[in-house]
């Protein structure tokens, strides 16, 4: 894997990850080097209006008069409007409540008017994202009543031209959930009396142009073929970039968490969600950014991709190399696209494959969508916790092997145990119900080593893992016992077990093919693992980020978690749980819980 990812202490348990023992705009109609698309409006336009980046601001164009307003810069930022009084006019619209936190810039400093020209339609998609308290909305959130207010929504093209061709997807692409893979990072001080906001965001574009170049599919569209088909565009079409602000200073917000809101995915209007698809008229952007600037000068980057173009791995591998082409480096591994590699066999054998199905449960899913509201929480869960979850589990090695379970798997196994006690509770399960019902533990398991694929493979390599009882065995049994099963499943993902999967998918039908946790109806658990990904080494230029984890929104028909990699250090884990409203209450009451984990 190269030096992409750093090495985790104790191995894991497999998940998005590896296996136990490895660790792992000149514009294009307009010919602007940048690399950011600007796109004029239907209307006839009569001007426009340059704004030199470090000096134009709110207060300057409120107050200037039709047509007497143009500075020239090295940078220009074209905004077309249909007269200059509509540029004031949406401005003092938009601004006329943003108010600026003692010693922080003036909104003349960090408030630019789009890097570029906004998208069509830019008014209907701009409006003040509203977040309330208590709020309905998805996602950790203020306690406070803050409006998210968006500024401009542009597209990024890759820096110079990609040839345009279909990038087929392999099936390991195809059998994944069709949603977006979301990510936040914070930074701190980010915005300051000598760097702006849109300083932040000229350097953020220009790098992520640069970028694109290299990861050119993340700059397509998902289309549908013509024979129904969804297959990968490789167009240039660009990525999604939307700025926005919140007035409010990150501690009156409610510190750094994963915010749904900031991922940019409302804004950008790809679709209801949680599932993204293509149609016949509408193509599917792949990749949507987000910038929110809070007043205390603090940043959020939301970025987004779609799960079908890329896993976990792939993912951060992206994000890594923006990164370090912003700080002027170059990319540390190259990706590599050749799909080709996933091909199904001939002839095919999908005779090992377990936990995967064709069926579809809308009707159902539909009705377990109007029980209590799933929520998504933060924990923490330090080393010293961690050390004493292994312990127990290790009371009872596991058999046939001296390997001794892993950090991941005693939390896994811990945790599958805690969320069934609070489903039962929820549920009012009697004794006799628990022996007669099956739950199932998924386990998302990286197969890159396995396979043996080169370092920077840019795709989807995983499957789930799936660990089955009856739910009796996990309220009764102890930790060790949970432990077991989840090692089994996991064992049992090989090299071949890929193989085979990709076969299953090109034998049952490649649209409808897909993993059981999907069709889960509550009474499983789905678990990934993404403590050993350098989320934490991700960094722009402004220092390390104070928070980074998955921004993904709460999943109704399933309890998942989530294991992210800590800010205080190695060792200690974040972890992001979701359950229904009802469980989760439940779960933070039960001492066994509680006492290992905290918020």
């Amino acid at each position: 894997m190269g030096q992409m990812f750093s090495k985790r202490a104790d191995g894991g348990v497999d998940s998005d990850l590896e296996s136990e023992d490895d660790v792992q705009d000149e514009v294009r109609a307009g010919n602007d080097s940048r690399g950011v698309e600007v796109q004029s409006r239907e209307v006839a336009l009569p001007g426009y209006l340059r704004i030199k980046p470090t000096h134009a601001g709110i207060a300057d164009i409120l107050q200037a008069e039709d047509g007497d307003y143009e500075k020239k810069a090295p940078i220009s930022r074209l905004v077309y409007m249909s007269s200059f009084k509509e540029l004031r006019s949406n401005i003092g619209e938009q601004f006329s409540n943003f108010t600026t936190a003692p010693n922080s810039p003036e909104p003349s400093q960090m408030i630019t008017i789009g890097e570029d020209e906004e998208l069509p339609a830019q008014a209907e998609d701009m409006a003040p994202v509203s977040l309330p308290s208590p709020p309905p909305t998805p996602g950790f959130t203020s306690p406070h009543r803050v409006k998210v207010r968006p500024l401009s929504k542009s597209i990024v093209r890759p820096e110079t031209p990609t040839e345009k061709k279909w990038l087929k997807l392999s099936n390991l692409d195809r059998v994944v959930n069709p949603t977006f893979s979301s990510v936040i990072h914070y930074f701190n001080d980010a915005v300051t009396e000598d760097r702006t906001f849109i300083d932040v965001v000229g350097s953020l574009k220009s790098s992520l142009a640069k970028t694109l170049v290299e990861f050119y599919p993340l700059a397509g569209r998902l289309t549908l073929r013509e024979d129904g088909v969804v297959d990968l565009l490789c167009d240039d079409e660009g990525a999604i970039f939307i700025e926005a602000v919140v007035d409010a200073e990150l501690k009156d917000w409610g510190g750094a968490a994963p915010t749904y809101l900031l991922s940019g995915l409302e804004v950008a209007k790809v679709g209801p969600g949680p599932t993204y698809v293509p149609d016949q008229l509408t193509p599917m952007p792949v990749t949507v950014i987000q910038v929110t600037m809070f007043r205390c000068g603090t940043i959020a980057i939301g970025t987004n991709w779609h799960h079908t173009v890329a896993d976990g791995f792939s993912g951060t591998h992206f994000m890594r190399s923006w990164a370090e082409i912003a700080q002027g480096k170059p990319i540390s591994i190259k990706p590599d696209h050749n799909r080709e590699i996933l091909k199904p066999r001939d002839p095919l054998d999908p005779s090992l494959v377990y936990g995967y199905s064709t069926k579809s449960l809308e009707g159902e899913a539909a009705e377990a969508r109007t029980s209590a509201p799933a929520k998504l929480r933060k924990f923490h869960l330090n080393k010293e916790k961690i050390l004493e979850l292994k312990q127990r589990a290790n009371l009872f090695p596991p058999p046939n092997t001296p390997r001794p379970y892993t950090s991941a798997e005693s939390v896994s196994a811990h945790l599958w145990i805690q969320m069934t006690k609070a489903r039962a509770e929820a549920n009012a399960y009697s004794a006799d119900s628990a022996k007669d019902t099956i739950t199932k533990f998924f386990m998302f398991v990286d197969g890159r080593k396995r396979l043996k694929l080169p370092a920077g493979y840019f795709g989807n390599v995983v499957c789930s893992a799936c660990a089955v009882a009856k739910e009796s065995d996990i309220l009764t049994g102890q930790v060790h016992y949970a432990a077991s099963l989840i090692r089994t499943a996991t064992r049992n993902i090989t090299a071949e077990y890929f193989r085979s999967l990709i076969d299953w998918v090109e034998d049952k039908g490649m649209s409808s093919a897909k993993s059981d946790h999907v069709n889960s109806l509550g009474h499983d658990v789905a678990a990934t693992f993404w403590t050993f990904f350098p989320l934490y080494e991700i960094e722009f230029g402004w220092g390390r980020p104070v928070f980074a984890a998955r921004n993904s929104p709460p999943r109704p028909l399933i309890d998942g978690i989530a294991m992210m990699p800590s800010a205080t250090g190695a060792g200690d884990m974040v972890a992001l749980l979701n359950l229904h409203s009802d469980r989760m209450s439940k779960l933070q009451r039960q001492i066994s819980f509680a006492t290992v984990f905290n918020q």
